[in-house]
């Protein structure tokens, strides 16, 4: 299994939809080429569908601190709930900030939970 890391967001279809394509426009400039939306269906009624989550595949650069940048300025707007898989090691961790000090607390977590090979 190639080494992949998840960012499933929470909340509601226009909410992870726009965090999903926010985070992935950040992280596009290091990590272009392996970067992918996961796109769910629309709902009854709805045309096209929205993504809810990025996917990252093999990453030849540390993750945590372009995630962890991101993380910090979205939660000074708002909210951010999501969480993130790494399938290949079997491990996942739950994100739910509030702001920028909540996201402080979780760097270590996320540094281990992304930059461990």
């Amino acid at each position: 299994m190639p080494d992949e890391f998840l960012f499933e967001f929470e909340g509601a279809p226009a909410e992870r939809d726009r965090d999903a394509r926010d985070l992935i426009e950040w992280l596009e400039e290091d990590l272009r080429g392996c970067l992918s939306l996961r796109m769910i269906g629309p709902a009854e009624g709805e045309l096209g569908g929205a993504a809810d989550a990025v996917i990252v595949l093999a990453a030849a650069v540390p993750l945590s601190r372009p995630f962890f940048t991101w993380l910090t300025e979205r939660a000074k707007a708002r909210r951010v709930k999501l969480r993130i898989s790494v399938p290949h090691r079997g491990e996942q961790l739950k994100i739910d900030v509030e702001g920028p000090v909540d996201a402080e607390a979780l760097l270590d977590r996320i540094a281990q939970i992304l930059d461990e090979d």
